[in-house]
């Protein structure tokens, strides 16, 4: 069992929860079902402590797509688009496990779609350059951000998913073309 952490460090078993649940949730299910109790014996706590910092299980993978969410937003920073779509495709594939959760797993909580969905900032931040560089309406805006990052999803998807197909052209090449085509 782990050591009782001192008062007021209670933030840092908060955090330590987080990251043992990324840390199932991440890999495949068949080597480690994911509960409280799992998570609990993986940081070495009762599941007694897990529920101080967290009411249920959906609360607890509600925080660890919150933190890859927050980790992906940071990968992204400013630039091009072309460069955002780079780091994407890198931050996708350098967290394999976080982009299958965030993106290609059944939505595990109520909150489907739009607003405060992962990725779903970028599509607007994307939507809203769009339009403002290409003179587009919010709509057409949004449109061409949707259908870009469906292509993104699809180039870093069947990376992970196809690593050992012989691809003909780099990650880069890929997404050069598609900017350049938009």
């Amino acid at each position: 069992m782990r050591e009782r952490s001192p008062r007021g460090e209670g933030a840092r078993l908060r955090d330590d929860l987080v990251t043992a649940a990324r840390e199932l949730l991440v890999i495949p299910d068949d080597q480690a079902p994911f509960s409280l109790r799992s998570v609990a014996k993986a940081v070495g706590v009762s599941p007694a402590a897990v529920y101080r910092h967290f009411a249920s299980a959906e609360e607890l993978v509600e925080a660890v797509i919150a933190d890859q969410n927050d980790s992906l937003r940071a990968a992204l920073g400013e630039g091009s688009i072309e460069e955002l779509g780079r780091r994407y495709a890198a931050w996708g594939l350098a967290n394999r496990g976080s982009y299958v959760l965030l993106f290609e797993s059944a939505d595990r909580l109520a909150h489907r779609g739009g607003p405060g969905t992962p990725g779903w900032d970028m599509v607007e931040g994307l939507a809203a350059r769009l339009a403002h560089e290409r003179s587009l309406s919010p709509e057409e805006g949004t449109v061409l951000a949707i259908r870009l990052w469906t292509v993104l999803h699809g180039i870093v998807s069947l990376r992970i998913h196809k690593p050992d197909l012989p691809w003909p052209t780099t990650i880069d090449d890929e997404i050069a073309a598609l900017v350049g085509r938009l």
